[in-house]
C-alpha cells in the first residue's frame, strides 16, 4: 500500500438528500470500515441526519476491533459526541463553528476534550467567518482556529499543537 494512503474516506452516511438509497449507503459505508480495519488506517466519516444509523454502526465494528475514527466536519449532537467519544473518536471542526448561529455546534466543540480536535477547510465549502459566502480555501483555517481557540480557552499557539500533535497521533501512529 502506498504510504501517501492515510486514510479511509470520506465516507458515511447523509440521509439528507437522500440522493442514493439508505440501505446502499449503509453497506457502502461497513465495506469502507472493514477496509479501515484490514489496513489499519482510520476511518473518515461523514454523518447528516444519520447519527443513530452511524453510531450503530460504527459501535458494531469498533466494540470489537480497533478502528479509528475521524467525524469529518462534525456538526452532530452534544449526545452524538458523547457516545462517539466512548469509542475513542477524534472530531475535526470546520468553518461552521464560526457562525453565528452555530452555538448548539459550538458548546458541543466545548465539551469534546482537546486530544480528540482536528481542523478542517472543507474546501470549498463552508468558508468561515469573516470569509463566509466565499470560496473556502486552505489560508481561512485561520478563523476556524481562532474561534476553536476561544472555545476551549486556550491560546491559539497551545490549540495549534494540541491538533496537530491529535493529527500526527490519528494517522500515523499504528
Amino acid at each position: 500500500m502506498s504510504k501517501k494512503i492515510i486514510g479511509i474516506g470520506e465516507t458515511g452516511l447523509d440521509f439528507f438528500y437522500n440522493h442514493s438509497d439508505q440501505k446502499e449507503q449503509v453497506r457502502l459505508f461497513e465495506e469502507h470500515i472493514v477496509a479501515s480495519l484490514k489496513t489499519n488506517l482510520p476511518i473518515i466519516v461523514h454523518s447528516r441526519e444519520a447519527e443513530d444509523s452511524t453510531f450503530e454502526i460504527l459501535n458494531k465494528y469498533s466494540k470489537k476491533n480497533n478502528l479509528k475514527i475521524l467525524m469529518h466536519c462534525f456538526t452532530g449532537s452534544k449526545r452524538f459526541a458523547y457516545k462517539l467519544l466512548d469509542l475513542n473518536a477524534y472530531f475535526s471542526a470546520s468553518g461552521i463553528i464560526t457562525f453565528k448561529n452555530s452555538i448548539e455546534l459550538q458548546d458541543t466543540f466545548k465539551i469534546i476534550p482537546n486530544e480528540k480536535l482536528l481542523i478542517e477547510t472543507d474546501s470549498p465549502f463552508l468558508a468561515p467567518e469573516p470569509m463566509r459566502g466565499k470560496k473556502n480555501e486552505p489560508s481561512y483555517i485561520k478563523y476556524t482556529a481562532q474561534r476553536l481557540a476561544l472555545l476551549k480557552n486556550t491560546e491559539l499557539k497551545n490549540l495549534i499543537n494540541f491538533t496537530t500533535n491529535n493529527f500526527n497521533n490519528l494517522f500515523f501512529n499504528a
